[in-house]
C-alpha cells in the first residue's frame, strides 16, 4: 500500500480505535479502509477484483485479532453488574489479544510464503 494512500489513514485510525478498546468506533473506519483497499486493487488490475487482495485479507485478520490495551466494553459491563474490580480484566485481556495478534501475524506470513511458492 503506498504511504500516501487514503487506506493507510483509515487503517491507522482503525488500529488505534481497536487498541483503545473502541470496537464500535473502529468498525466504520475498517469499512472505509476496505473500500479504499478495493479501489487500490481495482487501480492495480484495471478492473473490479473478484476476490480480496492480500492487503485486504491481512487487514481483516489483524482487525479481527484486535490487540486491545483497554477493553472498555468489558470494563463497563463488569462495572454495571457490580464487579468489585472491573479493571481486573485489563491484564488478561491484553495477554489474550496480544496472543491472537501474534498468531494472526504468523498466519499472514505463512500464507504469503505459500502463495509466493505457488506462483513460482
Amino acid at each position: 500500500i503506498p504511504k500516501e494512500h487514503p487506506a493507510m489513514e483509515y487503517i491507522s485510525a482503525n488500529v488505534i480505535a481497536n487498541f483503545l478498546g473502541l470496537g464500535w468506533g473502529a468498525t466504520p473506519l475498517g469499512l472505509k479502509a476496505m473500500e479504499e483497499l478495493a479501489k487500490l486493487e481495482e487501480e492495480r488490475k484495471g478492473k473490479k477484483p473478484k476476490s480480496a487482495s492480500n492487503e485486504m485479507c491481512t487487514f481483516l485478520i489483524l482487525n479481527i485479532s484486535s490487540l486491545q490495551l483497554i477493553p472498555v466494553n468489558i470494563i463497563a459491563y463488569r462495572s454495571q453488574y457490580g464487579s468489585v474490580y472491573p479493571t481486573a480484566i485489563v491484564g488478561p485481556a491484553l495477554a489474550a489479544t496480544a496472543a491472537s495478534t501474534i498468531a494472526a501475524v504468523i498466519f499472514c506470513k505463512i500464507m504469503e510464503k505459500i502463495k509466493s511458492v505457488q506462483r513460482k
